[in-house]
């Protein structure tokens, strides 16, 4: 991120008709010329390069996410034994059960955020600066800054800002991803445990599908059954978002001055930052975590079904899973932030 561009939504006047383009036939009849190009993705740089980095980002450990899931909803005694256990069940597939959702609603969710955040922080900068003469971010930006009270609380706050934001649209995916990752152990218990016999036909067992799930959830609960749960989702992404973005820039900004490379650098600070970001907030608000998931899993079971996954949980962790969490989320972050901040750099490069 460089705080000191305004998130690329400035407005751009419309380009006048040259004499060269009325004459080249071939010019005129173009779809978007260069310089069109360039001016649309630099003022969009925000949302691009947010788009493609989590796309990829989550792509890479869509499986430590499921392995995380079922962890927190079933008392695994580690991450091996779980790994194993959808190994023998699911197969391959249940590495990448329910990917889609995570990936469509991330995906928006993540350009929504990072846009949101770069108003809130520009916001809440220049009203510290009409108040006090100083603005955070122009200091941020000096070479050789250090991170004070007014930028780490700039950060945070429109971290939390983006956080409440977001969580509207990304509580039904994140909850139709539990119940699809969930659904077949839901429905074979008995396999879970480490010393079941082995049945090669669980694989070809039908896996709930993403669409199933959704009209399922919605003829059973309703509409406000996407949404079960949102208290402890807002409350994780509100706290968990305002730690993520003060962390990284915060990370970010020390790493840039004592090790040297610039803070808008695509990798270095970043990449640290990155990985920082998205460790401490999970540790922070996994508990909140594992209540939502657990309380979203079991949406779709039977009586008997819910009853033996609550059975199954009362007495585990609420920290279970955070190992491989923790992982997910530190490989994640450093390819989403390193990629992000590469492709803002690559656009920013482009001729105007």
């Amino acid at each position: 991120m460089t705080p000191n561009e305004h998130s690329g939504h400035a407005a751009f006047s419309s380009l006048s008709t040259t004499p060269s383009a009325a004459i080249n036939p071939s010019s005129s009849s173009s779809i978007m010329d260069e310089h069109t190009r360039n001016k649309l993705l630099k003022r969009y740089r925000t949302q691009i390069a947010s788009g493609v980095s989590t796309i990829c980002a989550s792509l890479a450990v869509t499986p430590l996410e499921n392995i995380k899931t079922r962890m927190q909803t079933h008392n695994f005694r580690n991450v091996v034994e779980c790994a194993k256990y959808i190994w023998r069940t699911e197969g391959f597939r249940g590495y990448t059960a329910g990917f889609l959702p995570p990936l469509l609603s991330i995906t928006g969710v993540r350009v929504l955020s990072f846009s949101t955040y770069q108003v809130a922080k520009h916001s809440i900068s220049d009203c510290f600066e009409a108040t006090t003469g100083q603005s955070p971010l122009l200091y941020y930006n000096h070479p050789g800054s250090t991170p004070t009270l007014t930028t780490v609380f700039t950060f945070t706050a429109s971290g939390m800002i983006a956080g409440i934001t977001t969580s509207f649209l990304a509580c039904p995916f994140e909850l139709t991803k539990n119940v699809v990752q969930t659904s077949f152990l839901m429905t074979h218990r008995s396999q879970a445990s480490p010393d079941a016999v082995r049945d090669p036909s669980l694989r070809k067992q039908p896996r709930l599908g993403t669409v199933e799930a959704l009209k399922q959830i919605i003829r059973r609960h309703g509409i406000r059954g996407l949404y079960t749960g949102f208290h402890l989702h807002a409350m994780r992404d509100t706290i968990g978002t305002g730690i993520y973005f003060g962390v990284y820039e915060t990370t970010k900004q020390l790493v840039a001055k004592y090790i040297g490379t610039e803070p808008s650098s695509p990798f270095g600070a970043p990449m640290v930052a990155g990985a920082l970001s998205g460790t401490i907030p999970w540790i922070c608000t996994y508990p909140l975590d594992t209540r939502k998931t657990r309380a979203q899993s079991i949406l779709l079971g039977k009586t008997k079904e819910i009853g033996e996954a609550s059975a199954a949980t009362a007495g585990s962790n609420i920290y279970k899973g955070l190992s491989v969490s923790l992982i997910r989320t530190s490989v994640n972050n450093m390819i989403l932030l390193t990629l992000f901040e590469y492709i803002k750099t690559k656009i920013n490069e482009l001729d105007d």
